[in-house]
């Protein structure tokens, strides 16, 4: 496999980025969540990791930029929030 590519994905990784890519529902996610074992709680920890690899920008860069912006616009969020002032103390 070459680093970086769409060879490095599984096919779950590929289900999840096609799932996304769709007005997905909650019940979508769930029932893709069973039919792949994977913990619905989970599932939002995956993408956030996937999103992060360069394979997963190879096959899906349109669903990447938005969980990426998505991810952006939350801590952006918390920083206003004063929810990252005491952030070196952990």
């Amino acid at each position: 496999m070459v680093p970086g590519t769409v060879n490095e994905l599984s096919d779950h990784d590929r289900m999840i980025l096609d799932l996304e890519k769709t007005a997905s529902s909650a019940a979508a996610r769930e029932a893709l969540c069973r039919r792949i074992d994977l913990p619905p709680e989970k599932y939002t920890v995956v993408l956030q990791g996937l999103v992060d690899t360069d394979a997963a920008y190879s096959y899906a860069p349109d669903v990447v930029e938005r969980v990426r912006q998505l991810r952006a616009e939350g801590f952006a969020f918390e920083r206003r929030q004063g929810r990252w002032k005491n952030r070196d103390a952990w």
